[in-house]
């Protein structure tokens, strides 16, 4: 492959690349104002809280029940037994 052919593969993937961060933009937009967008946080939120709260029904710590309830959330956070404290 020569130089150019290369600097066009390239910019054909980058033009990919804008075409779906337009297509995601339109998307959230439109979640915005229809209020689905909404929707699925206050229903994550609700999730979350429950999580938490069985965790700590379940006698887990404050720190490893807030874990855990990120995680069921699909929030990626480091564990709190894996910190150097």
């Amino acid at each position: 492959m020569n130089k150019t052919e290369f600097m066009n593969q390239y910019a054909e993937k980058i033009q990919e690349l804008v075409n779906q961060d337009s297509v995601r933009n339109e998307t959230v937009k439109r979640e915005i104002e229809d209020g689905t967008a909404a929707t699925a946080v206050d229903n994550g939120t609700t999730i979350a809280a429950y999580q938490y709260q069985q965790s700590l029904s379940a006698g887990f710590s404050d720190d490893q029940a807030f874990f855990m309830a990120c995680k069921n959330a699909g929030i990626e956070i480091e564990a709190p037994y894996s910190q150097q404290r």
